[in-house]
């Protein structure tokens, strides 16, 4: 099976004021997520979102998901993705591949006999 990957946006950080403009998103706070067969988990992430001065962009109350992940498919450098990828991978295959027995001392109950 194949890893399932999305994106969980945490928070958004902007410039209360910047070259006269307000509420300028210059950073995205993210967890890649990863799932496959029935495990999942997550890898911290970061994103720098460049802003010029005079260019078009989106106020704050504006944005909406799909814009955000955009920005961050967009503004993440392939290499760095990869990364987050190949964490969230690894991660994976340790959790599918532990297992979890009963401590010695405290071994799992049988049932009751009838």
């Amino acid at each position: 099976m194949t890893i399932v990957y999305s994106k969980k946006i945490n928070a958004l950080e902007a410039y209360r004021n910047i070259d006269g403009e307000t509420n300028v998103v210059f950073s995205i706070s993210w967890n890649l997520v990863g799932e496959e067969n029935g495990y999942s988990t997550t890898c911290p992430a970061s994103t720098y979102v460049p802003y010029t001065a005079g260019q078009p962009f989106t106020p704050y109350e504006e944005l909406t998901q799909e814009q955000v992940d955009a920005w961050i498919d967009q503004y993440t450098p392939l290499a760095q993705m990869q990364q987050y990828q190949n964490t969230v991978s690894f991660s994976l295959q340790q959790q599918q591949s532990q297992e979890i027995p009963p401590l010695p001392w405290a071994p799992t109950p049988l049932p009751p006999t009838p």
